[in-house]
């Protein structure tokens, strides 16, 4: 070989030397504490153990789900030299079979420092155990979410499974304030993953979540979930809904669905029993929804209470014939008498005269075809069509509750709007959050807009108290209130398309309808009778009037009648659970 090519090799070389120097003194010097922190992580394991989570307290401060102190069992097989021994002494106490604690005893490679043995044991039997005194044996406390009302209130708390992972409910929505920091135990392992006997463990304390206070009443929750109950056995109805809300201020007082389940056990029940109606399912409101036709034309100025329409009993719209609910002759009809007395066709009339547009613009107002904000896990935005979608019956669809598709929370929502001098508040459920040292942080005050004038939303008032009065909602009535509400009785969609005979029967009202304390709705599905003024409409007398005792809120007329009919419901009015 030339000199010339040996020198050109030498030099070649050089450069490749040197530059692997260079990647040499980079990865050593440089960036040499970001690959030790990398190695640390590979060669670090960590175990958790759950925090105790915040207590979930009502608007009064009683506990609606709460952790409890339980004991988690577990072993350094590295310090125990008789396995055998060892689970024939833990065997009885834990209920098991000794050769079931073996592997739990031994460890599942050599050096293992940590084992379950046991999780959520009973903190007497976990004395016995620590009594004991065995070798490798520990115990460490690890909460367990327990919901000392059962099933109350279940749909809205959700549940928190055996290693603290939230499922539903405000336990998921509200996970980041209640879950607080779990404890963790760190060991190193080898490249294997097994753990290092020569490297110490570390364990840091959990710190505890803080706790929150919602808007919900337990007793009126307990009270509203009876009824409903009772209204769905009594008239043979699939399922049932009911909310309570403040009109003023949004908050949600009770919410309840049947079926139901209990969050201690939620595993036993199935997905139909676990969903929350209220606020997952979606439905034709039928007649209920007249409210929003009625405001919008009167807030347009097309129609007035005594404005008249010439009504026929049926009425071809596009390809589609409206009936009223029973045969009559064309008559003249008032804007007053069309809603008390519940005409389909008188309203779709009243919706043709508003135009599609308008009718659109106020659906969308009142929050129907998105979230109400409450951010629950699940909660569905409903189903609107856009207006340039609309098909020809449209307009004789929409006005009366159908070709449209709500949430009982947004329809209730509704009518507390209209309740609330026509100022729609964004429904609440989160009264606060507490700290360790008991002091309540309030929540964020909820969203408002106004969406009808004072004086729109009085007069919808005016007519949805004759309606109650004198018309479809004489069974709501409550003896020294006055209530304003609609009744509705709403074909079932099919599921491919078209209408059946099985209905939704509901009310949705307010009291007292001048002062308003309650906006309430309830929904059964398919009952017998299939009538919201027969079915829905006592159901909401039972529960409001309740609900207006509990709140002290005084008669608006005929207190010795008030009183009377107290008298007649006490045997019903029964203690809420502990």
């Amino acid at each position: 070989m030339s000199p010339a090519r040996l020198v050109g090799l030498f030099v070649i070389l050089t450069l490749l030397f040197g530059l692997m120097g260079a990647r040499l003194f980079v990865l050593q010097v440089v960036e040499r504490d970001e690959f030790q922190q990398i190695a640390a992580r590979q060669r670090e394991t960590k175990i958790e153990f759950p925090a105790r989570r915040g207590t979930v307290l009502d608007r009064n401060g009683q506990t609606l789900s709460i952790s409890v102190d339980l004991q988690v069992v577990y072993s350094d097989p590295s310090l125990i030299d008789d396995p055998q021994g060892v689970a024939a002494e833990l065997a009885p106490l834990l209920g098991e079979k000794p050769v079931s604690l073996i592997p739990s005893l031994t460890g599942t490679f050599e050096g293992d420092q940590f084992e379950y043995v046991a999780r959520q044991v009973d903190p007497g039997v976990a004395k016995r155990i620590a009594r004991k005194e065995l070798p490798g044996i520990f115990l460490e406390a690890e909460p367990k979410r327990f919901y000392p009302n059962d099933r109350l209130a279940s749909h809205l708390l959700g549940f928190v499974n055996v290693d603290g992972s939230v499922m539903e409910g405000v336990e998921a929505q509200y996970n980041d304030v209640l879950e607080g920091r779990p404890g963790v135990v760190h060991f190193e392992t080898d490249t294997f993953g097994h753990q290092l006997p020569q490297a110490d463990s570390v364990y840091e304390q959990p710190r505890p979540g803080r706790s929150i206070l919602l808007t919900i009443d337990k007793d009126i929750q307990y009270f509203t979930e009876s009824a409903l109950a009772d209204a769905v056995k009594e008239y043979n109805a699939i399922s049932g809904t009911a909310i309570l809300m403040r009109p003023q201020t949004g908050e949600i007082l009770a919410l309840a669905n049947v079926p139901d389940f209990d969050p201690n056990s939620y595993s036993t029940f199935d997905n139909d029993e676990r969903r929350n109606r209220a606020l997952a399912d979606v439905y034709e409101p039928g007649s209920i929804f007249k409210a929003i036709t009625l405001a919008a034309a009167l807030s347009e100025g097309v129609v007035t209470p005594t404005s008249t329409f010439t009504v026929p009993d049926q009425l071809q719209v596009a390809d589609r014939v409206i009936h009223d609910s029973s045969p009559h002759p064309t008559e003249r009809m008032s804007v007053h008498r069309i809603i008390t007395e519940s005409s389909n066709v008188g309203t779709v009339m009243v919706g043709q005269k508003l135009g599609a547009e308008a009718l659109d613009h106020y659906v969308h107002r009142f929050g129907f075809g998105t979230p109400t904000g409450l951010d629950f896990p699940g909660e569905s935005p409903g189903i609107v069509r856009p207006l340039e979608d609309w098909s020809g019956s449209s307009i004789g669809n929409i006005p009366i509750g159908q070709g449209v598709a709500v949430t009982p929370l947004q329809m209730v929502s509704s009518y507390a709007t209209i309740a609330n001098d026509g100022i729609w508040v964004e429904p609440k459920l989160l009264a606060g959050t507490v700290d360790g040292d008991a002091e309540v942080e309030p929540a964020d005050p909820p969203a408002s807009r106004r969406v009808l004038s004072r004086g729109v939303a009085g007069t919808v008032t005016d007519i949805f108290t004759d309606v109650v009065g004198e018309g479809t909602g004489l069974e709501a009535q409550i003896p020294g209130y006055e209530v304003a509400g609609k009744t509705g009785t709403a074909q079932k969609v099919l599921a491919e398309g078209g209408y059946g005979d099985d209905y939704f029967a509901s009310f949705a009202g307010y009291a007292p309808a001048k002062r308003p304390e309650i906006a309430a709705i309830v929904i059964l599905d398919s009952p017998t009778p299939i009538y919201g003024g027969l079915t829905a409409a006592p159901t909401f007398k039972h529960i409001v009037q309740r609900a207006l005792r509990e709140l002290a809120v005084a008669p608006t007329h005929n207190a010795e009648e008030a009183v009377k009919a107290i008298e007649a419901d006490e045997d019903s009015l029964l203690p809420a659970r502990d």
